[in-house]
Protein backbone atom coordinates (compact mmCIF):
# COMPACT_ATOMS: atom_id res chain seq x y z
CA UNK A 1 0.00 0.00 0.00
CA UNK A 2 0.99 3.55 -0.91
CA UNK A 3 0.81 6.31 1.54
CA UNK A 4 0.12 9.99 -0.46
CA UNK A 5 1.18 13.16 0.70
CA UNK A 6 0.32 16.54 -0.72
CA UNK A 7 2.70 19.60 -0.64
CA UNK A 8 2.47 23.12 -2.69
CA UNK A 9 0.63 21.15 -5.18
CA UNK A 10 3.08 17.90 -5.77
CA UNK A 11 2.35 14.73 -4.71
CA UNK A 12 4.88 13.03 -2.21
CA UNK A 13 4.48 8.90 -2.38
CA UNK A 14 5.85 6.72 0.45
CA UNK A 15 5.75 2.87 0.07
CA UNK A 16 4.49 0.98 2.99
CA UNK A 17 6.81 -1.26 5.00
CA UNK A 18 10.46 -0.55 6.76
CA UNK A 19 10.61 1.44 9.73
CA UNK A 20 10.83 5.26 10.48
CA UNK A 21 14.15 5.17 10.46
CA UNK A 22 14.50 4.26 6.74
CA UNK A 23 11.59 6.02 5.49
CA UNK A 24 11.68 6.48 1.45
CA UNK A 25 9.22 8.77 -0.03
CA UNK A 26 9.10 9.69 -3.63
CA UNK A 27 7.95 12.75 -5.54
CA UNK A 28 8.35 13.74 -9.78
CA UNK A 29 9.42 17.60 -10.40
CA UNK A 30 10.09 18.68 -13.90
CA UNK A 31 9.30 15.32 -15.15
CA UNK A 32 12.36 14.39 -12.61
CA UNK A 33 11.77 11.66 -10.09
CA UNK A 34 13.58 12.69 -6.41
CA UNK A 35 13.29 10.15 -3.31
CA UNK A 36 14.52 11.08 0.05
CA UNK A 37 13.59 11.62 3.65
CA UNK A 38 10.24 13.71 4.15
CA UNK A 39 11.69 16.67 5.32
CA UNK A 40 14.02 16.82 2.41
CA UNK A 41 11.33 15.88 -0.25
CA UNK A 42 9.46 18.86 0.74
CA UNK A 43 12.50 21.39 0.59
CA UNK A 44 13.02 20.15 -2.80
CA UNK A 45 9.83 20.68 -3.71
CA UNK A 46 10.04 24.16 -2.09
CA UNK A 47 12.94 24.99 -4.19
CA UNK A 48 11.33 23.94 -7.18
CA UNK A 49 8.07 25.84 -7.09
CA UNK A 50 9.93 29.37 -6.19
CA UNK A 51 12.63 29.20 -8.46
CA UNK A 52 11.86 26.33 -10.89
CA UNK A 53 15.52 24.81 -9.88
CA UNK A 54 15.80 21.02 -9.33
CA UNK A 55 17.58 20.27 -5.95
CA UNK A 56 18.28 16.60 -4.56
CA UNK A 57 17.13 16.00 -1.32
CA UNK A 58 19.99 14.33 -0.74
CA UNK A 59 22.04 17.73 -1.31
CA UNK A 60 20.12 19.38 2.08
CA UNK A 61 21.69 16.40 4.39
CA UNK A 62 24.76 18.50 4.58
CA UNK A 63 22.91 21.69 5.79
CA UNK A 64 20.80 20.52 8.41
CA UNK A 65 22.55 21.82 11.60
CA UNK A 66 22.61 25.42 11.83
CA UNK A 67 21.03 27.48 8.61
CA UNK A 68 17.72 25.87 9.42
CA UNK A 69 17.70 26.65 12.92
CA UNK A 70 18.33 30.75 12.32
CA UNK A 71 16.16 31.27 8.97
CA UNK A 72 12.86 33.48 9.78
CA UNK A 73 10.41 32.94 7.02
CA UNK A 74 7.35 35.67 7.40
CA UNK A 75 4.20 35.37 5.09
CA UNK A 76 3.25 38.72 4.28
CA UNK A 77 -0.10 39.42 1.72
CA UNK A 78 0.42 35.93 -0.05
CA UNK A 79 4.28 36.63 -0.37
CA UNK A 80 7.04 34.37 1.67
CA UNK A 81 9.90 36.68 2.87
CA UNK A 82 12.74 34.91 4.00
CA UNK A 83 16.26 35.93 6.21
CA UNK A 84 18.98 33.23 6.03
CA UNK A 85 20.64 34.65 9.35
CA UNK A 86 18.62 37.89 10.57
CA UNK A 87 20.60 37.91 13.73
CA UNK A 88 23.93 38.77 11.28
CA UNK A 89 22.02 40.74 8.67
CA UNK A 90 19.05 43.18 8.81
CA UNK A 91 19.15 43.72 5.22
CA UNK A 92 19.67 40.39 4.62
CA UNK A 93 15.90 39.44 3.87
CA UNK A 94 14.68 38.33 0.57
CA UNK A 95 11.54 36.69 -1.84
CA UNK A 96 11.72 35.40 -4.77
CA UNK A 97 8.54 36.25 -7.50
CA UNK A 98 7.90 35.38 -10.78
CA UNK A 99 11.57 33.47 -10.52
CA UNK A 100 13.61 36.99 -9.70
CA UNK A 101 15.47 37.53 -6.68
CA UNK A 102 14.52 40.66 -4.47
CA UNK A 103 16.68 41.88 -1.69
CA UNK A 104 16.00 44.15 0.89
CA UNK A 105 15.31 44.86 4.61
CA UNK A 106 12.18 43.49 5.98
CA UNK A 107 9.76 46.60 6.14
CA UNK A 108 11.44 47.61 2.67
CA UNK A 109 10.43 44.36 1.26
CA UNK A 110 6.52 44.86 2.50
CA UNK A 111 6.46 48.35 1.68
CA UNK A 112 7.18 47.13 -1.94
CA UNK A 113 4.65 44.50 -2.28
CA UNK A 114 1.77 46.68 -0.03
CA UNK A 115 2.84 49.21 -2.97
CA UNK A 116 3.62 46.75 -6.25
CA UNK A 117 1.07 43.41 -4.55
CA UNK A 118 -1.35 43.72 -8.02
CA UNK A 119 1.28 43.87 -10.58
CA UNK A 120 3.60 41.24 -8.74
CA UNK A 121 0.42 38.78 -8.54
CA UNK A 122 -1.03 39.46 -12.56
Amino acid sequence: MTRRLFHRGYTIEKSEGGDEATEVYRARLGGKSISGSLHNVKKSIEWWADTSILVDPADFDDEEGDVSSKKQVEEYNGFRIMNDDPEKDEKGWYMIVRGKLMKGSLPGLKLFIDKNGEQLRG
